[in-house]
């Protein structure tokens, strides 16, 4: 398990909805599997990003930001 800065809120977000981030062995890893669960949950039909898939999108941003 690796080590990475994020919020509390994104914390429980993620534990809720995507728990395997946190089997994750390095950040790179983690953030390609958060990529590709954006791509699975949070695009509709066109392609165009959900609601839930901003919400998801805003946790990548903030763990890619705190952990540069």
């Amino acid at each position: 398990m690796f080590v990475c800065k994020m919020s509390e809120s994104s914390k429980n977000f993620l534990n809720k909805n995507f728990p395997d981030f946190f089997n994750c062995k390095s950040l790179d890893e983690a953030l390609l599997a958060l990529d590709d669960y954006i791509t699975m949950y949070g695009l509709d039909k066109n392609d165009n990003m959900t609601d839930f898939g901003h919400e998801v999108q805003s946790v990548y941003d903030e763990i890619y930001m705190c952990n540069e």
